[in-house]
């Protein structure tokens, strides 16, 4: 079977800051989709940008809250639903695989400072696994298929210039066995980068989704991350809600010195956390069992892969 090479890009936003004393989630979220498919995203997203008569790269918080080039638009629903719309339309006609993670800050400061100190920050936690998330798609392409990746540009965490995220990047890529789907490192700004736009919108809507959780538990899944999700061609979410027992999960199996707390894991720790996240696919989504029938097979066969 002739597989064609597809070019594969990655494009990824962080969502909170571990310091905001208001918020319980922070993470990271993006879209994985062929460079082609990116080129047609960007020219439309220009247009929508200018026909919308704005001039500043687009910021979902921003938009939510009516501010800056917003301000105007206050009140004004009609139109504000019809310009998301149109934007989400956009993304998921890219046919790209959303791939997010979203770290529970209370599951985060439950660990003991040694395990959190060698965590360094929870963005670091949310880069690892939508790193390996993004290198995962290549795995159902061309044995040859390695992912181009471009994370939002963040001097506090050093995404460039031989920062610590840079660096983190490099060591992934050396030392997994899914490096190898790794193809180029790039760090980049919104407004350089029209994709990262689309990941800011979905990192925004993860978060809310997981703070309603908490705050809202009766509402309903917010519309735009809805259709986002739905983007799943092969039934396998990748989505990692990572509370204290994935925390621990990690410690325990990326050997950090101080494995205080993994007594509490059981041996399905990694597929109850799939069950979950299929359970809430399912309850807050509204998306029905068989439309993710193949869950736990699909997420069994990357697994095996990794």
């Amino acid at each position: 079977l002739f597989m064609a090479i597809l070019n594969l890009t990655s494009f990824m936003d962080e969502t909170g800051h571990p310091d905001d004393p208001n918020l319980e989630y922070v993470g990271m979220a993006g879209f994985v989709a062929p460079s082609g498919a990116w080129e047609v995203f960007e020219a439309a997203w220009k247009d929508l940008m200018h026909n919308a008569g704005l001039s500043q790269p687009f910021h979902m918080k921003e938009f939510a809250h009516s501010q800056g080039q917003f301000k105007s638009w206050k009140g004004k629903e009609d139109m504000r639903r019809a310009f998301l719309g149109r934007a989400i339309k956009l993304i998921v006609e890219t046919g790209g695989k959303p791939i997010g993670a979203i770290v529970s800050m209370s599951g985060f400061r439950s660990l003991t400072q040694d395990q959190q100190i060698s965590y360094v920050n929870p963005y670091y936690i949310g880069f690892q696994f939508v790193t390996r998330g993004s290198a995962i798609e290549a795995m159902f392409e061309d044995p040859d298929e390695q992912v181009a990746m471009v994370y939002a540009y963040q001097s506090e965490y050093g995404t460039n210039n031989g920062g610590r995220a840079e660096q983190l990047w490099h060591a992934i890529k050396k030392h997994t066995d899914f490096g190898k789907r790794m193809g180029s490192y790039t760090s980049a700004t919104p407004g350089n980068r029209c994709p990262l736009q689309a990941a800011d919108i979905f990192a925004y809507e993860l978060s809310r989704e997981f703070e309603s959780r908490v705050r809202r538990p009766d509402a309903a899944m917010r519309w735009g991350l809805r259709q986002i999700i739905g983007m799943y061609r092969i039934p396998s979410p990748q989505i990692r809600l990572l509370d204290r027992r994935e925390l621990l999960r990690t410690v325990k199996e990326g050997h950090f010195p101080d494995q205080t707390g993994v007594n509490e894991l059981d041996s399905n720790q990694e597929q109850s956390a799939h069950e979950s996240m299929m359970k809430w696919l399912i309850e807050r989504g509204q998306f029905t069992a068989e439309q993710f029938s193949g869950f736990m097979e699909a997420a069994a066969a990357v697994l095996g892969k990794k």
